[in-house]
């Protein structure tokens, strides 16, 4: 169900890193550099993203984490610490592995991520802009890319370069649109359980990082962080995409919290 691409430097820690909607394990290639010199690196591919997929899969959150598990248990020995990061969908889904997991993880970082939607009626509604968006995926997959670049959510605080939106571009029209369309429809946001209830109970160092411009998710992580026993919320001078927008300043961040010593 899950891909993925090891890079092994014989390093005491792990870091699992899960990509976003759209995005892919190339994602996170210019990050992996820098992080090597400090820790082991395991990129994951979500379900649906890529040029092959299993359309009789069932991508549920239960199943992707049932996945996403019996590889950090293999890996759970072998490493003194695992770091579980995950990006707007991807943080989306190391959150509910973590809440439902956390033996198998030492440290989480969320970057521009929720833990779901709380009001039913709002979650009907996602569910089927969820539906709505996954039938222009089939039908005009180049035209939903071009809406889906231009939504305000994607703002920048810096203009990104030619080589950086070229190669989002890329990443983005490699994929297959049915299995981007069957992503969306069975681990979109409406189909999230709401992971509001579980945030207390969860005592791992958490990190959640959002950006300057992204509002909604700045506000949502400041909630999280009042109910979390051991989390800490970093703004950064970006948008959405942090890992995109601001590369140094990332993996600085990683890298410090990487290092910390746990304080349970």
């Amino acid at each position: 169900m899950l891909k993925y691409k090891y890079f092994n430097r014989d390093k005491e820690s792990l870091i699992v890193m899960i990509h976003g909607f759209l995005g892919s394990v190339e994602t996170f290639l210019p990050a992996k550099e820098r992080l090597l010199s400090h820790t082991d690196v395991l990129l994951v591919e979500c379900p649906g993203h890529g040029a092959a997929f299993n359309t009789n899969e069932t991508w549920s959150f239960d199943a992707i984490a049932a996945s996403l598990t019996h590889t950090l248990t293999r890996y759970r020995n072998q490493y003194s610490e695992i770091i579980l990061y995950g990006y707007s969908m991807g943080g989306r889904i190391a959150l509910f592995t973590a809440l439902h997991y956390p033996e198998l993880i030492d440290k989480l970082i969320i970057e521009s991520a929720t833990p779901g939607i709380e009001d039913e009626q709002l979650r009907i509604e996602r569910i089927q802009q969820d539906e709505e968006r996954s039938i222009w995926i089939e039908t005009d997959y180049s035209a939903f890319i071009k809406h889906w670049e231009k939504l305000s959510l994607f703002q920048t605080y810096q203009p990104l370069t030619d080589e950086i939106q070229t190669r989002q571009r890329e990443i983005r029209m490699h994929h297959k649109p049915q299995g981007i369309a069957k992503a969306l429809r069975e681990y979109g946001t409406g189909r999230q359980p709401n992971l509001w209830p579980l945030l207390p109970s969860f005592n791992k160092p958490l990190l959640l990082l959002t950006g300057s411009l992204d509002k909604k998710f700045e506000s949502i992580a400041k909630r999280m962080v009042e109910v979390l026993p051991d989390a800490r919320h970093m703004i950064i001078e970006a948008g959405h995409t942090i890992h995109v927008e601001n590369l140094k300043i990332f993996d600085t961040i990683i890298v410090s919290f990487i290092k910390e010593e746990n304080h349970d």
